[in-house]
């Protein structure tokens, strides 16, 4: 299949959602922001199987936006089809950014990463204790809980401890700067942003993900359905988040330009807990 990037495009993930509603809803609530106009958009449906009725949806809600699809990404032979016959380009996304392959090499040099650097974003995101503190504030209320209940709170939390672990043993990719609208990363490990991920970009692991600024676009940590990663951001503002198959996105609420402008930076992380995304803030009390 041919690869596509469109410089200064504009990616929106839409394989979470099944009903033409749902995609709409989505589409619409993404696409309204003002770091949306002028686009090109990209649309990933995933594995999502879409009729003919339902593509022309999507195509009809872009086009009133004064927008143009691009291209869309799909797993789907059935979805290919019924694009194909209304003339819209199919494609996969293209790293638009060279990652490099993890091999001995690389593992050498990641070895060399700055150390001032490691110990910058050790004392920012540092050991997060979710996880532990949610076992003392379980055994601080368990006069309230009963015993078995209590037990086995505690048990998937230390199990959540234990297999959350097993992340840092994997290769780290580094990547300093920021990306730009339309922009794409993919990585088999950990991946670190030391810059701002802007809105309508995308960045993809099969680890952790750590951006040092602010994350404003798509984040998928655990692409391989590992549900023990976790997301974390000097300011959490992305439009769609996925740790696993568990998705969450932005509360409507949020007026992103007032958050991108603000100086207030309050470290926050995300991880999975009983099938939903958790965020919570770093470092707080």
């Amino acid at each position: 299949m041919e690869k596509g990037y469109v410089e200064n495009g504009f990616i929106v993930d839409l394989s979470n959602s099944r009903r033409t509603a749902d995609m709409i809803y989505e589409l619409s609530r993404i696409l309204d922001i003002p770091e949306a106009k002028g686009r090109g958009v990209c649309i990933k449906f995933g594995s999502s199987v879409l009729e003919k009725s339902q593509l022309l949806s999507v195509q009809a809600l872009v086009e009133s936006m004064d927008l143009t699809i691009e291209f869309i990404t799909t797993e789907s032979e059935e979805t290919k089809q019924v694009a194909e016959e209304l003339g819209i380009k199919v494609s996969s996304l293209e790293n638009e950014i060279p990652v490099p392959e993890f091999t001995e090499t690389a593992a050498k040099e990641e070895e060399q990463v700055n150390p001032e650097l490691e110990k910058a974003l050790d004392k920012i995101f540092g050991d997060s204790d979710f996880s532990e503190d949610a076992v003392k504030e379980i055994a601080e209320v368990q006069e309230q809980t009963d015993d078995e209940t209590m037990k086995e709170l505690e048990k998937e939390l230390q199990e959540y401890i234990e297999k959350s672990k097993e992340t840092e043993k994997l290769p780290t990719l580094y990547i300093q700067r920021n990306l730009r609208s339309g922009q794409s990363i993919k990585s088999d490990g950990n991946l670190v942003i030391i810059g701002d991920v802007n809105p309508g970009s995308e960045i993809i692991a099969k680890g952790d993900i750590t951006v040092w600024g602010i994350l404003g676009g798509i984040a998928h940590a655990g692409c391989d359905g590992n549900l023990y990663t976790k997301i974390r951001a000097l300011k959490m503002n992305a439009i769609q988040l996925r740790i696993g198959d568990v998705f969450a996105r932005r509360p409507d609420s949020v007026n992103i330009p007032f958050v991108q402008k603000t100086d207030t930076f309050t470290p926050e992380e995300a991880r999975v807990f009983r099938k939903q995304i958790l965020i919570h803030k770093i470092h707080e009390a």
